[in-house]
């Protein structure tokens, strides 16, 4: 169902950022053993020094200093009187470049690299003279951390906001079926409470004066109506409760989250599930907004309309165009009414296609069905359509987008 799918992918992503969360957390014990290594080199090359000590400590007291910029300030002030003293230090640069790309956001992290970089072949020439190997060694390097540091950056950020959307999608089809189970239990009670007090309230009406005396009877018609007046009430509050809970589709959601709103905002909850295939991908702002319309009709149209049990919408990315498939186990209809609704339809391998309206105009915009091949048609697409008395409706909704927007 659509709720345990969303929660699936949800944890799924969780699963991806925790995993690239262990590979930071790798990655930074094992630069922190690098620097000790290159620093233990730097003492058997050029012996110990005061220099060795302070940039030691400066190293070592990240975990003390909040802000991190304070930090690598002092490091970088350190390794600069390191490598001053002699060019075995130099070579410490290839691990503070991964420092700084990971505590820098690029716009800064970026420029202070290529700033280390001119350093330590300041450092590595005023050692042992201008080199090509002192040249290109740190640059090459620099570009390597970048590349690197950048790269797993932007994974973890991708991870991160797939992992946020997964969950919003969740909390959204939470949400909407919540209130479904409302719908179906408390304010349909509250309902046939609100009939059935009205039911006796008339039974009362008709008794005779010999059955039930007047202060009685008065007396029932006040704790009757107080219970009606209660009763509708709660069921006016509870519906209240229903629409807070099912929050507009396009309200900050990309297609796919839209629809899976759409699908599971109707009183049948979760028994109208959503799907999506292929590589989701940005569309225009006008497709993406026909879709979800066109979605939520065709939705409506099971949910009102169709007497299923069962619906389901999957929603394709192909390289050329997005489908929209719509279908459900309702009651279905015979084809040869769509003429009726003023459509004419020819057969393919698509299936029934609605090509035109025979009588264009208010009828069109009246009809369900022929409202949503207007919609299909404002954005140049086609829809195909499959039904039979008893077997239930299929709806296909193509619509190219051109390739990727």
């Amino acid at each position: 169902m659509i709720g345990r799918r969303a929660l699936g992918r949800h944890e799924a992503a969780r699963r991806r950022v925790d995993q690239l969360d262990r590979v930071w957390t790798a990655l930074g014990h094992s630069l922190h053993l690098l620097v000790f290594i290159l620093l233990v080199v730097t003492v058997v090359v050029d012996g110990m020094s005061w220099q060795v000590v302070a940039f030691a400590l400066a190293y070592s007291s990240g975990r003390m200093i909040p802000q991190r910029s304070v930090w690598i300030a002092l490091v970088l002030a350190t390794w600069v009187l390191l490598f001053v003293r002699g060019e075995s230090a130099v070579y410490l640069v290839f691990a503070l470049f991964f420092v700084v790309l990971g505590v820098f956001r690029p716009r800064v992290s970026v420029p202070l690299v290529f700033v280390m970089t001119g350093l330590a072949v300041y450092g590595i020439a005023r050692n042992v003279g201008w080199t090509v190997g002192g040249i290109i060694g740190p640059i090459i390097g620099a570009l390597v951390a970048i590349a690197l540091g950048l790269g797993f950056r932007m994974l973890r950020v991708e991870a991160q906001a797939r992992e946020e959307e997964s969950h919003r999608a969740g909390e959204m089809q939470e949400r909407a079926r919540i209130a479904g189970d409302i719908h179906d239990t408390i304010a349909q009670g509250l309902s046939s409470i609100n009939m059935l007090l009205h039911s006796i309230e008339g039974q009362i009406s008709l008794l005779d004066a010999t059955t039930l005396d007047p202060g009685t009877r008065e007396q029932l018609g006040r704790q009757i109506r107080l219970a009606q007046t209660t009763a509708q009430e709660n069921l006016l509050e509870t519906r209240r409760i229903i629409a807070a809970l099912q929050p507009s589709p396009m309200m900050g959601a990309d297609l796919p989250v839209a629809l899976a709103r759409v699908a599971s905002s109707t009183a049948m909850g979760q028994a109208i599930t959503f799907d999506v295939d292929g590589e989701p991908r940005s569309v225009s702002a006008a497709v993406e907004q026909e879709l979800v319309r066109i979605g939520q009709s065709l939705v409506s149209n099971i949910a009102l309309h169709a007497n299923a049990t069962r619906g389901r919408v999957t929603l394709t990315f192909q390289p050329d165009q997005v489908v929209l498939d719509v279908v459900d186990n309702g009651d279905g209809f015979d084809m040869a009414s769509m003429h009726e609704l003023g459509l004419r339809t020819h057969r393919s391998r698509e299936g029934t296609v609605l090509v035109d309206a025979a009588h264009p105009g208010q009828q069109l915009d009246a009809t369900g069905l022929a409202g949503v091949l207007r919609r299909v048609k404002a954005v140049g697409g086609t829809m195909a359509l499959e039904a039979e008395p008893g077997g239930g409706c299929g709806v296909a909704v193509q619509i190219p987008t051109g390739g990727r927007e």
